[in-house]
């Protein structure tokens, strides 16, 4: 079972991983992440961007460049 702590954790960092892919949305594309994505696309991302070990930058703009393309 998680603890408040990790729930809170978890959730900061979501909000830090959709913030840090929309700037990147924005920086290739000029539009927001909303136009190429739906919520439920981004909460998949996020989930395969816990199991990985790179950076969130990376990651990010690996995303926007595969998406895109």
């Amino acid at each position: 079972m998680e603890t408040s702590n990790e729930v809170n954790e978890i959730s900061t960092l979501r909000i830090v991983f959709i913030e840090t892919l929309s700037r990147q949305f924005i920086a290739i594309t000029g539009c927001g992440i909303y136009v190429y994505l739906n919520p439920l696309t981004i909460n998949e991302l996020f989930n395969r961007y816990l199991s990985s070990s790179v950076p969130i930058n990376v990651f990010a703009r690996q995303c926007v460049r595969n998406i895109v393309a």
